[in-house]
């Protein structure tokens, strides 16, 4: 396993990375872009617009850096609300 990605795994385990967008702080955009057989463009586009991504691709993602998909979900999610200046839900636990 390339040692960024286990980095990444790390920083997403414990907190680090809260955002999708993040990421690519530490890889550039074309290594997941051909890991999930896309262009750069559209990489471009998810990285802003994480409301496009695909399950497949959450999945994907969860399995090259061997994190959790759930954890993966959770920081795209963090992201669009963010984005989208949605408040965090009031009901504990989700």
């Amino acid at each position: 396993m390339d040692k960024r990605y286990e980095s990444i795994k790390f920083m997403i385990e414990t907190g680090h990375i809260t955002e999708f967008k993040q990421i690519f702080h530490y890889i550039p955009k074309s290594l997941l872009g051909r890991h999930l057989h896309t262009n750069n463009p559209r990489m471009t586009r998810l990285v802003t617009n994480v409301d496009d991504l695909t399950v497949q691709e959450i999945v994907s993602i969860s399995t090259l850096f061997d994190v959790d998909y759930t954890k993966i979900t959770h920081i795209v999610f963090a992201q669009y609300l963010k984005d989208n200046k949605i408040p965090p839900s009031p009901l504990k636990g989700g």
